[in-house]
Parts: C-alpha cells; structure tokens; sequence
C-alpha cells in the first residue's frame, strides 16, 4: 500500500508540474510597447493563427498567449489584470493603443477605434471585433510595456498624435508648421514630415470637436457611406445580403473580393485608391457562375441514361432477354416474364457483383453489355447436379481416444491390436451387406418371395458382430483407463515412501 501510495504522489506531482509547463503560472520579462502589441495582435488575425489551448508561439496561441508571446510577463489572464499597473472599467477605457482586454478567464488587445483582437476559441480562432460585441468587464495596460503620453505614434500603417495619454479624434493640429486632421478613429489624413515635432501651443488647449471628413472605412465603421459602399457592390455583384450601412465580415469579404478583381492591395479597407475604382465606369464586374447550364446538361444526361436503365417495374421485351440470359448463366431459376421484379433485381446484383461491378440491382447499358458478353463470369454458386450414389457404402468406426502417447505395457498392446483386428473386421463385414442392401439384386435377395429365413439370420449374425466389436472396443478402453489410474496413484504413494 505504501508503495502504491508513493507512485500515485509521483503521477500527481508530474500532472502539477506538466500543467504548470503548458499554462505556464510563471512569468517572463516583460517588454514592448502599445503599437507593437497592436501590430502583433493584427498579425496573428491577418495570418489566421490558430487558437491552440497553451500555445504561445507564432501561429498557435491562446487568449492570454496572444499577449505572453509579444510582451512576456504574466501567463494567466487573472494574474495578467492583477500585475497591471492601471486598469479601469470597460466603459470608461482610454483612447489608447495597445490597452489589455479582460472578461472573467478571457483577455484580449484593444487596438483602437473602438475594436479589439483576441484568440477566442478553437471554433473561431483569432477574432477581430468591436468591444462593444464583446463581455469585456475591464480594461488593464499590460505590465511592462510603455504607452505613449504625448507626439505622434505609428501604428499598423497608421500615425496617431498623442496627449495627456489619449490619442486625439474629431479634430485639427498644427504640428511643425503643418496642419493635420484626425478623424473619430484618430487616425491621421496625412504622414507626417517630421513624427519628433510637437503641436503648437495655440492648439494643444482645443476642446471643441471638428469633424474631419471621413477617407477610409473599414470593419467596425457604419454610416450612410457604409451603405452606399453596399449598394455599389451589390450593383457590381460582389455583395449579394442585405444593405444594412455596417461594415462587417461580410461588407468586408465582399469588398476584398471587389479589390482582388481590381488589381489593388487586398485589406479589406476602403481607402480612396479603391474608392475611385468602385465608383467609375472601369469598375470589374463579379463572375457570374457558369455552372447552371452546366448542371442543366447534366441533368438531361442523367435524364438520358435513366431512360436507357432496366430497373424494378419495368415491363419490357428488353427485360424478358436480360432473364433469358440470367437464367443462361444460372443467376435465375424460374422462366423468364418480361416482369422486372425482386428476384430478378437479386439475380442482377450477384451478376454485377461476380462480374467486379457496381452492385445496383439495376441493368444500365455498361451491365447490359457485360451481361451479353462472352466474358460474362456464370454464377458460381449455381446448384451441381447430384452424384449418382456408390454402390458400396463402408462404415468406420474409430477409437474415441488417441492411444498414440499412451505408454502401456505388452499386454495392452496385444488387447489393442486384438480390438482393432476384431473393429475392422465387423466394418468389413457390414460394409458388404449394407452394399448388397442397395444393390439391385440385394434387395431381391430379401423379398419375401425367394426368402428362406436365411437372409435374416445373416443380418442378425453382422448385427451382433458389429455390437460385439464396439463392445470389446470400449472394454479394451476401460482396462486401460484403470491401469492408468493404478499406476499413477503407485507413483504417487512411491514419492511419500
């Protein structure tokens, strides 16, 4: 029992320390910064990784692994939010790229505009969507790694200006003698000349909201263009559901599709490069499906080809010569009717299957034409006609036991060989009356007409012969099962003595 109870602690203490290898309730150094981890987070949705329960690495990542395989630190989401320098509740997150997502057991990358990007499940993998689709409960900056405070950010493509800790939507800056607009996704209208100058300070106190028209849209943006964007590429057909003016998964799959025809970068967004190709007379038009027609012809094949098949009934001339010749090759029995039944469709599935064809019970022309071939296999399984019977019918009669391991002594040996002479003997002697039995002339030998009586006395006598054989056989094997049974308890009392 103790042994058991040492190896059962050992299988515990290997199953604690793999689960703390996969999971991994360590930390790492943690390092990085917001943009990064928005770059990698788009990254790991852009390629498609896969959600993998414990995976950190490129192409296979967890919730919290998505943050661990970038920034390091924390492995586990509640330790992740517990580590945080600064968190807050969702409704009340900062304009900041980069910011963790937290719901009870779940976490994920806040990457601005409203959208976030987690490894959700191995059903739906990497996911990018608005965080007000979401349970997010808090939001947390990850531990470790450094958030702008002020100037200007890149991030994913995009500049973003900063300050007191916010980037800036829904208005203007003059920033190194040049004047910028920021949208309500923050983003700039333009790159900027110089990402180390700072905005002027007659600028930097603005507070009211300039709205700065709108470039780009993408996944998560809505609004009358939005719909406008979906009736031109319903026009176009590219997208085929319903105009709803929401830029979701489907907008964005349709307007990818509409960008690969176009010849231009495939993202998704759009910008307005491809909005000048959309709306001009050059724009591609969708493929339309050729298939139809093609399905059509080959309806009216199979149509074609099911006319020409001889299937359960059919009542034909044509069915009548399939059974003529299934009873040629001995797959049927019964006359040929003309009536495609049951057992005609039984007798055409054991030719189709001899014949290393498809089993379908019905005749089309490729069985039809096996069928009538020199080739075609006859059933094998078809009845043989009986044997006429032998004339000499010869009885055996066989020891019940194998004597050949038996060690015995020399009398034995003579009683065995006197048995067997005696067993044969009798099996001679019924074989030849049994042979004149179903001769003719043995049954006229024992017709009461010619009979004298002897013939009964003779069938008496090979009776008795017989009877007295088996009878000297199972004595002979009775001695011998008794001397076996004296001579081992001998032995056995030998071994005391």
């Amino acid at each position: 029992m103790t042994r058991m109870k040492r190896i059962l602690t050992l299988i515990l203490v290997v199953a604690i320390l793999s689960t703390t290898a996969i999971i991994g309730t360590t930390t790492a150094s943690a390092s990085g910064s917001g943009a990064g981890l928005v770059s990698w987070a788009y990254r790991a949705y852009n390629e498609n990784w896969q959600y993998v329960w414990g995976g950190a690495s490129v192409g296979s990542v967890d919730c919290s692994g998505l943050i661990y395989s970038y920034a390091g630190g924390e492995r586990v989401t509640e330790p992740m939010l517990a580590a945080s320098p600064e968190s807050g509740s969702i409704d009340t997150i900062p304009r900041v790229h980069g910011l963790g997502l937290y719901q009870y057991g779940h976490v994920g990358v806040y990457v601005g505009g409203g959208m976030g990007i987690d490894a959700r499940d191995e059903a739906s993998d990497v996911c990018l969507e608005s965080i007000s689709n979401k349970s997010w409960t808090n939001w947390f900056k990850v531990a470790g790694v450094s958030y702008p405070t002020s100037g200007w950010q890149e991030v994913a493509g995009q500049y973003y200006y900063y300050e007191d800790g916010q980037y800036i939507v829904n208005t203007t800056r003059t920033i190194g003698g040049v004047t910028y607009s920021f949208g309500a996704d923050g983003a700039s209208d333009r790159t900027p000349n110089d990402t180390n100058a700072t905005a002027d300070n007659s600028n930097t106190t603005t507070t009211k909201k300039v709205k700065v028209k709108k470039t780009a849209w993408q996944i998560g943006d809505s609004g009358a263009q939005v719909t406008k964007l979906q009736k031109r590429l319903k026009a176009l057909g590219f997208y085929n559901d319903e105009i709803t003016g929401y830029f979701g998964e489907v907008t964005e799959k349709a307007y990818k599709e509409f960008q690969k025809a176009a010849g231009v970068v495939v993202d998704g967004i759009c910008g307005k490069t491809d909005r000048d190709i959309l709306y001009s007379s050059a724009a591609p038009i969708a493929q339309e499906e050729t298939t139809e027609p093609q399905e059509e012809k080959e309806e009216e094949k199979q149509e074609e080809e099911k006319e020409d098949v001889l299937s359960v009934g059919d009542y034909s001339d044509d069915v009548y010569s399939v059974q003529e010749r299934l009873i040629e090759l001995k797959y049927m029995e019964d006359d040929a009717t003309g009536y495609f039944g049951e057992l005609t469709q039984s007798a055409v599935k054991d030719f189709q299957d001899y014949n290393e064809m498809e089993t379908t019970g019905e005749v089309d022309k490729k069985t039809e034409t096996a069928l009538f071939s020199e080739d075609a296999v006859a059933n094998p399984e078809a009845k043989e006609e009986k044997e006429e019977p032998e004339d000499k019918v010869k009885f055996e009669f066989k020891d019940t036991e194998n004597t050949e391991n038996v060690s015995a002594d020399t009398d034995t040996n003579v009683e065995e060989a006197t048995s067997t002479t005696v067993v044969l003997e009798s099996n001679d002697m019924a074989s030849e009356a049994l042979a004149g039995l179903t001769s003719e002339s043995g049954f006229q030998a024992v017709t009461p007409q010619e009979d004298n009586g002897t013939g009964i006395i003779k069938w008496l006598l090979i009776v008795i012969a017989v009877m007295g054989g088996v009878f000297v056989v199972v004595l002979v094997n009775e001695k011998k099962k008794s001397r076996r049974r004296r001579k081992h308890a001998m032995q056995r009392s030998r071994r005391y003595w």
